[in-house]
């Protein structure tokens, strides 16, 4: 019976020291880490530590994808901003060559700046962002305007026309969430955007240069003739006051209301960003409370834990001897 209780109380000093280590090991990570609950067993609020900790990483998801979408739509915004400029500068060169002052040379002369303005639309229409063609919407692996040709005249700046390609997906209006209950549209079509402005651009530019652009109304099919002066001077003019109104059009009810709807979309983003904020301050002040240390107090239990562990191995140590002497 004497050496069973000897046993026993062999083996509870021996669960006592590595008790003692435990407590060590411990505090040693409460003072290096600053936590008082690294891992999952450290605390009964495991599960509630788990789930904020789900929350800050959805936040972190979230917030990137607010960030991607911001320059995504400023970049938008600022397309739109250009393109209302050019438009802009289209109709004063209309208005100027709507004069019946002008020559049908000095027209032609003012049609070629009307070409660089309408490539220019063009060249935004087709604008990529982060590799990719930002008003394809569904289809953006390519440009959603393609370079085409009028019959008359069969070559020159007065011959280029640009077509949409309306494959599948370039409708395709896309979303993103930006919270859990916040989601925003981040694109609208090429088509809608951008068709008008350029036809507008390019009856301008054709009638300012001499040539008709076929049908009379609607997207033109790139048929059309050369007017035959000095007769045709007066359709020039008509031709040329019409596209007037197309640009004011293509400006009034694309692209203005587009600027409007994208400041729209930004300030919702605003709105996105300071509650993600709000919400992840939150979140990492119930974690703060949950897991950080008392300093002072982790300190002390971690220096109470080495003395208790050191008087451990004294008591084992003793014992130890002494039963190893009843054997001698």
């Amino acid at each position: 019976m004497t050496r069973i209780a000897e046993n026993q109380s062999q083996r509870g000093l021996v669960l006592n020291t590595l008790a003692n280590k435990r407590q060590i090991d411990k505090y040693s990570r409460e003072v290096s880490s600053g936590l008082k609950v690294v891992l999952p067993g450290d605390s009964d609020d495991a599960g509630t530590i788990a789930r904020y900790q789900q929350t800050l990483q959805r936040i972190d998801g979230y917030t990137s994808m607010v960030a991607q979408t911001k320059n995504m739509l400023e970049f938008q915004d600022s397309v739109m901003s250009q393109m209302s400029e050019l438009l802009i500068r289209a109709k004063e060169l209309a208005t100027q060559g709507a004069s019946e002052t002008f020559s049908t040379s000095a027209r032609a002369h003012i049609a070629e700046e009307v070409y660089q303005i309408r490539d220019n639309v063009a060249s935004l229409a087709n604008s990529s962002f982060q590799g990719r063609y930002i008003f394809g919407a569904g289809d953006d692996d390519d440009p959603p305007f393609d370079p085409s040709t009028y019959t008359v005249p069969s070559s020159g700046s007065a011959s280029t026309r640009y077509v949409f390609d309306a494959e599948l997906g370039t409708a395709v209006t896309k979303t993103v969430d930006l919270t859990d209950n916040l989601s925003i549209t981040v694109n609208t079509p090429a088509d809608k955007l951008f068709s008008n402005a350029l036809q507008a651009l390019e009856r301008l530019g054709r009638a300012l240069g001499g040539y008709s652009t076929l049908p009379a109304t609607g997207a033109p099919d790139g048929s059309g003739v050369a007017y035959s002066m000095p007769n045709g001077y007066a359709t020039q003019t008509a031709d040329i006051q019409n596209a007037i109104n197309l640009l004011n059009s293509a400006r009034d009810n694309d692209i203005l209301p587009e600027r409007v709807s994208l400041g729209g979309r930004l300030r919702r983003i605003e709105t996105a960003e300071s509650l993600l904020g709000l919400t992840k301050n939150s979140a990492e002040d119930v974690l703060s409370r949950i897991q950080s240390i008392d300093e002072t107090e982790s300190a002390a239990n971690l220096a109470r834990a080495q003395s208790a562990l050191e008087a451990s191995y004294t008591v084992t140590a003793r014992v130890l001897r002494i039963s190893i002497l009843d054997y001698i």
